[in-house]
């Protein structure tokens, strides 16, 4: 099992951040050919954004894994290890029920566009497969969310507690 979770969070890794890094060097790439050679490609800031905002919502599954992610510290270090697991179970929840709803209208979306047959402005690329990255995040998201839930569960503060007799330490 852990060869699995070690190949599952390095094609995770390597995706996201390979998305970015081929974003930024697409938009290099339109830089030099639009200043340096005079020909400007209309291709380029479309498959740019789509690589680039790609790779940043799949790094919001690489950013939960890591807990990267927004929180307010301040508000709850001040609260007592039994308040934590139960707002810790909570903000999973509540982005559980996120990711599932996209899914679901993700899904929708990519449905919708796929029977419509649009397609993007300047490439033509179909908008059903530039979409797909809603209803992917959201399983994405859903699998780190349980993760997490089952983590917290299996759990129960205890990592709190070790964090706060640390502090404790350190304190002298």
């Amino acid at each position: 099992m852990k060869k699995f979770w070690k190949a599952f969070n390095f094609v995770e890794d390597m995706t996201s951040g390979g998305l970015l890094f081929l974003g930024v060097t697409v938009i290099f790439y339109g830089v030099v050919m639009r200043y340096v050679f005079n020909d400007a490609r209309s291709w380029v800031d479309e498959i740019s954004q789509y690589m680039i905002i790609w790779g940043t919502l799949i790094g919001t599954s690489v950013a939960l894994r890591n807990n990267h992610h927004i929180k307010v510290d301040m508000l709850f270090d001040s609260l007592p290890n039994k308040a934590k697991y139960f707002v810790t179970l909570f903000a999973h929840s509540v982005g559980l029920c996120f990711s599932v709803f996209l899914i679901y209208y993700g899904g929708g979306l990519v449905k919708f566009t796929y029977i419509s047959g649009q397609l993007s402005t300047d490439v033509g690329i179909p908008l059903f497969k530039v979409y797909s990255i809603l209803p992917l995040m959201g399983f994405l998201l859903t699998f780190r969310f349980l993760v997490k839930l089952y983590e917290a569960f299996k759990d129960k503060g205890r990592d709190w507690k070790a964090l706060e007799a640390e502090r404790k330490v350190d304190l002298g």
